[in-house]
């Protein structure tokens, strides 16, 4: 078994995860007290590794500081330091107005009694920030320590009134909940939206969006937070795809890392060519076949479908086709090969459009059901062509010679 380097970078990306979760926990725990969430946003890595603005005003800033081995937050931890040297720099900004703020550090180690964290935590029986101030001042003015200079310097460089001030509004959180803790927090939070036996996937999905929103807004110079509005719209959002007359659609704008048309010998891939479709109706059915596969199987992982339900979809679509095949069968001269062409080609079209049955009433996505015709076709239950079986065996017979 390959050692871990104790630089392994996977350390940094933990740290990274940890941060964007615990804020998607933040944000439905805001959820539940603020006023107007459309009024209220969350950014990350922007003002503070978290931060909270209601109306344009920052009013909470938190730093998140992950450690996957157990260990205490002392007086003299860089974590402390580095943290305090940031909003001690916030304070002198004069872009920049904290009046009402309040600043959390937030970490998964413990604090002794009479540390500056045990000081400074929530608790009020133990918070003495007046003592925290002499504490801070002192540890500040000592000049052997390189790795905290920076936050010693910048804590010393503000007058009384805002160490005091800043120090005043300074929680720190130890014994914070772990990355897979934070996991479990955000289930229960969403308990009420999703029943119990699929608040794991519905938690997932979730986490999803609110990831991909993440990056988007990190990424981009415009954007500088997401709305709670905006989650809890998600959340709806969500709700409706996890009733019983629904199931939520993952898959609608995926497609597969390659596609090579010509050299694709995929039985629902030749069923086409017997058509002679061009090659995007052929790319089109491979997209549709690739994402309704990956669907039902997510479906079944999850445990969305009831037992048996799949099977039966299948068995719809196929009674589908099998109708449609015999009505058009009706107006065609099958000892004619172009009417048996068209043929095909109507049959295909009308299973890809109106004969695309959703599997429950609500479920609006309609690639689950035109991959679905693939995933029968592949299997030779369905075909396009009246021939299809003959021309198949044929075509199979010619590459076996």
């Amino acid at each position: 078994m390959v050692k871990k380097n104790i630089y392994d970078a996977s350390a940094s990306a933990l740290g990274y995860i940890y941060q964007v979760r615990y804020a998607l926990l933040l944000a439905l725990q805001k959820l539940r007290n603020v006023d107007d969430p459309d009024n209220c946003f969350i950014s990350i890595e922007i003002l503070d590794d978290i931060a909270f603005e209601e109306n344009g005003t920052p009013t909470e800033l938190l730093q998140a500081k992950y450690h996957g081995n157990a260990g205490n937050l002392t007086d003299r931890s860089s974590d402390l330091w580095k943290t305090i040297r940031i909003w001690s720099e916030m304070m002198t900004d004069p872009l920049q107005t904290f009046e009402s703020a309040t600043f959390s550090l937030i970490t998964t180690e413990s604090s002794a009694p009479e540390t500056i964290a045990s000081l400074l935590s929530e608790d009020k029986t133990r918070r003495d920030a007046g003592k925290a101030v002499i504490a801070m001042q002192k540890i500040a003015a000592e000049t052997e320590n390189k790795t905290n200079a920076a936050g010693y310097s910048a804590f010393n460089s503000l007058e009384l009134w805002q160490q005091k001030k800043l120090v005043n509004s300074i929680y720190i959180i130890c014994n914070s909940p772990t990355i897979m803790d934070v996991d479990s927090k955000i289930k229960k939070e969403l308990i009420l939206s999703v029943s119990d036996n699929h608040v794991d996937a519905f938690s997932s999905r979730l986490e999803g969006i609110w990831f991909k929103r993440a990056i988007e807004v990190m990424s981009s110079p415009s954007e500088n937070g997401i709305g709670l509005g905006e989650i809890r719209s998600a959340i709806d959002d969500l709700r409706t795809q996890f009733l019983p007359s629904n199931l939520p659609s993952d898959y609608d704008e995926v497609e597969p890392e390659y596609i090579d048309i010509d050299n694709d010998n995929r039985i629902f891939v030749e069923q086409l060519r017997l058509l002679g479709v061009n090659d995007r109706v052929i790319k089109n059915a491979i997209i549709n076949y690739y994402r309704a596969f990956e669907q039902r199987s997510r479906w079944s992982r999850d445990g969305l479908v009831k037992p048996g339900e799949l099977k039966t979809y299948m068995k719809i679509l196929q009674d589908e086709w099998d109708n449609r095949s015999s009505l058009l069968e009706m107006k065609c001269d099958l000892s004619d090969e172009n009417q048996k062409l068209d043929m095909g080609k109507d049959l295909y079209a009308i299973c890809q459009t109106d004969g695309a049955k959703p599997i429950r009433p609500e479920f609006k996505s309609e690639y689950v059901a035109r991959g679905t015709y693939h995933d029968l076709s592949d299997n030779r239950k369905i075909g396009w062509h009246p021939d299809y079986d003959t021309l198949l065996q044929s075509s199979n017979d010619k590459g076996v010679a």
